[in-house]
């Protein structure tokens, strides 16, 4: 999907499948690969628009979680400083790059410790490429993300190694967009007042239901409020809640309820648990209104298994 932009498409997995290598080739200017044995899946099908990375670990854990840890103990990510040591040195002939992430939701000061890191161990491998890629996970909307400091940690790679430098911020460039529109369905009580929507946390926010945190609610204005409800989805799974929230008024069937922050791995993560469809796609403006762009339909679920 990327190569139909016409841009340049990096792509980089803990492995690659040999019946894939041909495609990825043909579709992908920077191929990224875990470890030296994966150039062998390349070497027939390369062409001279491939370039070809290795994907290091600098171990240094600035992310507290170790599901989001790319440098936890025992990752499958990378080469640490002693595993590349022990590379044949003919390798780095076909490698034009470096690939490292190792930051999610990260400050200004997490990345220059990355940099820190990177220099301090990969120093001597530096001069041999032309290019790096330093990953995701830098948390640029954050008030107290200081840019002077990001961009002269940069420059370093730039003016000392004259290394052409790529970061991949996805999720700050979407953050806080994207908005889920519900109906509430029916209002039951249990101990609680539960308000049954017709989306699903499993199906529509599954990154929220792995997280363990909460989507804001856009509409009506949730807070402090009189009257609080459980607001549940409609697929079978018991932990299918979007949480407890409190509205100025009570709800009735029939009202409509919006979430925000649906716009990265929300939507990416959308998937058809309990036949339940996906939202259909729309764009809003001032000017033009609501513009369906994409509805789904039992044929799209389907043909998944057809």
């Amino acid at each position: 999907m990327g190569s139909k932009l016409g841009k340049k498409v990096h792509v980089h997995t803990p492995a690659y499948k040999k019946e894939d290598a041909e495609e990825i080739a043909a579709h992908c200017s920077h191929i990224v690969l875990n470890s030296p044995h994966q150039l062998e899946l390349f070497s027939h099908v390369a062409t001279g628009k491939n370039e070809f990375a290795l994907r290091l670990n600098p171990e240094v854990s600035i992310v507290e979680e170790s599901v989001y840890n790319p440098c936890a103990p025992y990752s499958r990510f990378g080469l640490t400083k002693e595993m590349l040591s022990a590379v044949d040195g003919r390798f780095f002939d076909k490698i034009s790059g470096f690939h490292i992430h190792a930051l999610c939701g990260s400050s200004s000061k997490d990345f220059n410790n990355l940099i820190s890191a990177v220099l301090d161990k990969f120093s001597d491998y530096l001069p041999s490429v032309s290019w790096i890629n330093l990953g995701g996970g830098q948390a640029l909307l954050e008030d107290d993300f200081d840019f002077a400091d990001f961009a002269e940690n940069l420059d370093i790679l730039h003016s000392k190694y004259h290394l052409k430098t790529y970061i991949e911020p996805c999720e700050y460039l979407v953050m806080d967009a994207g908005f889920l529109l519900t109906t509430v369905l029916d209002v039951v009580h249990n101990g609680k007042d539960i308000a049954i929507l017709d989306s699903s946390i499993s199906c529509h926010a599954l990154d929220v239901l792995k997280n363990y945190y909460q989507l804001p609610v856009i509409y009506p204005q949730a807070g402090e409020k009189g009257y609080s409800y459980l607001l549940a989805g409609n697929s079978c799974l018991s932990g299918d809640v979007f949480g407890e929230y409190s509205f100025s008024a009570p709800l009735k069937p029939g009202d409509k309820i919006v979430f925000g922050d649906m716009g990265s791995y929300s939507f990416a993560q959308m998937n058809y648990f309990n036949g339940i469809n996906y939202p259909d796609i729309c764009f809003y403006s001032e000017k033009n209104g609501f513009q369906q762009i994409k509805s789904f339909d039992y044929m799209n679920y389907e043909a998944l298994y057809d």
